[in-house]
């Protein structure tokens, strides 16, 4: 009988590590789904931000004077 119930102690002790394993690697696949979607809105957060800033300097670009080179104006037109 002590065997039986030694047998059976190892058997819950297999199968809470097998649990064990089994919800560990869940919460990496459950960690790393969360880890993309928060690296997803991270990314479209820069590229929102980085194409802001590029518009703002195209429109800044657009009401400053055009520069003249500086050849043409040493240039004496007769």
């Amino acid at each position: 009988m002590a065997s039986s119930a030694h047998h059976d102690r190892e058997l819950r002790e297999e199968a809470a590590m097998a649990a064990i394993t089994f919800i560990a690697a869940y919460q990496k696949l459950h960690i790393q789904e969360h880890l993309k979607t928060v690296l997803a809105a991270l990314r479209e957060m820069l590229d929102a931000f980085v194409s802001s800033r590029m518009r703002r300097a195209v429109a800044e670009a657009g009401h400053s004077r055009p520069r003249r080179p500086r050849d043409t104006q040493s240039i004496n037109v007769q």
